[in-house]
């Protein structure tokens, strides 16, 4: 007697995503500034990059019904196209790449270690106005077409459009991770337990503060008062810029690979605990104060490995080590599925800017984009 299985039940996921085979992990993701591509850079030193633009986007396969008003969405009917990816190895894997210009991305060659960069469609090219040190941070100061970079203890802003060298400064520390403030004032440059803050205007260095642990993230606040970064050494630091203090969030289970201030929610959120952890802003825990701390999603048997806060709403995506991606309202304990857990854990997590996209990469070289239909989140 033959046996028949049911077909299986399509997932959210697979009815709003799309999954392509990059074959090695991902190590970091990044939407260029227009939102048209999304570049991967692997652990193998390749790049590939993927299109946004989705001919079968999930607004266009949802259908309502008459009768009930319900809305569903069917199943895509095309394949997808293939990612690009560049000819070689060609990006260190140990230097975050950055937005260029409206399309492109600036990474440090893995030979050279010299500035380069890719468009969206995947075309890696030399900057050829670009010096021959190698690079060890960047950062886009996109307001005024500029990109920061890091000589060892060498901070330049260089031109987006050749990568002529504008301005520079020699710090008395090497400069590992550079977060640029949301008016593009300051510089926060990280490297060998020194942080310096730097002025764009005159790169003169406002402030140095001492800083331990080996930085993971580093991340300005809306306001510019605080810096957040998750630590290897499983902390969090907080950096008081006005006051030029630092302070430490100590005994966290694990690495603390995200931390990162939400506008909306008013808060800062990071990774490293059974839970997405928290405090609402201003009132952080510094010193002998203990903070206002806020509870996000529920708590679970595992620990939360990576968040990406959405940039328009009070929502984090919230990634585990078996693959499992929810959305948490930040401060509440609301929480949506978007993927159940594959078993290889999430390496990567990044929003387009109009937080209509997440990119999620994983160690076993999945690399996908959930598109979240525009009534979602109604």
């Amino acid at each position: 007697m033959t046996q028949h299985k049911p077909p299986q039940a399509m997932t959210l996921f697979d009815l709003i995503a799309r999954t392509w085979d990059v074959k090695t992990e991902v190590r970091a993701l990044l939407f260029n500034a227009k939102g048209s591509s999304l570049a991967a850079q692997l652990a193998d030193g390749q790049m590939a990059f993927v299109s946004v633009h989705d001919a079968e986007s999930p607004d266009s396969r949802v259908r309502v019904e008459a009768d009930t008003g319900r809305s569903s969405i069917r199943p895509r009917s095309k394949p997808l196209p293939p990612p690009v990816f560049s000819e070689a190895p060609v990006a260190c894997a140990d230097v975050s790449p950055c937005r260029l210009e409206d399309q492109g991305f600036a990474f440090s060659h893995a030979e050279t270690g010299r500035l380069w960069r890719a468009t969206a469609r995947g075309q890696t090219l030399a900057m050829t106005g670009a010096g021959s040190d190698a690079v060890t941070a960047l950062a886009t100061l996109s307001h005024s077409g500029q990109v920061a970079v890091a000589h060892e203890a060498r901070v330049a802003l260089v031109a987006e459009n050749g990568g002529a060298e504008m301005a520079g400064i020699t710090l008395d520390h090497p400069v590992a991770r550079i977060a640029v403030s949301d008016d593009e004032a300051l510089l926060a440059c990280w490297g060998a337990g020194q942080l310096s803050i730097v002025r764009t205007k005159d790169l003169a260095c406002q402030t140095q503060i001492a800083c331990d642990g080996k930085l993971l993230c580093l991340e300005w606040s809306p306001c510019q008062r605080w810096l957040v970064a998750g630590c290897e050494d499983k902390a969090v630091l907080l950096v008081d810029v006005s006051a030029g203090t630092s302070d430490r969030i100590v005994d966290f289970p694990a690495s603390v690979l995200s931390a990162q201030f939400s506008d909306k929610a008013q808060a800062v959120v990071a990774s490293g605990a059974f839970r997405v952890v928290g405090w609402s802003l201003p009132d952080l825990p510094f010193g002998d104060h203990t903070g206002e701390p806020i509870e996000t999603g529920k708590p679970g048997l595992t620990i939360v490995d990576r968040i990406a806060v959405h940039p328009k709403r009070d929502l984090c995506a919230v990634s585990y080590g078996t693959g499992l991606v929810m959305l948490s309202r930040i401060g509440h304990p609301d929480e949506m599925l978007v993927r159940e857990g594959t078993g290889a854990a999430v390496t990567a997590l990044a929003w387009s800017d109009d937080g209509t996209h997440l990119g999620i990469g994983g160690e076993d070289g999945s690399l996908s984009i959930a598109t979240f239909p525009k009534n979602m989140f109604k």
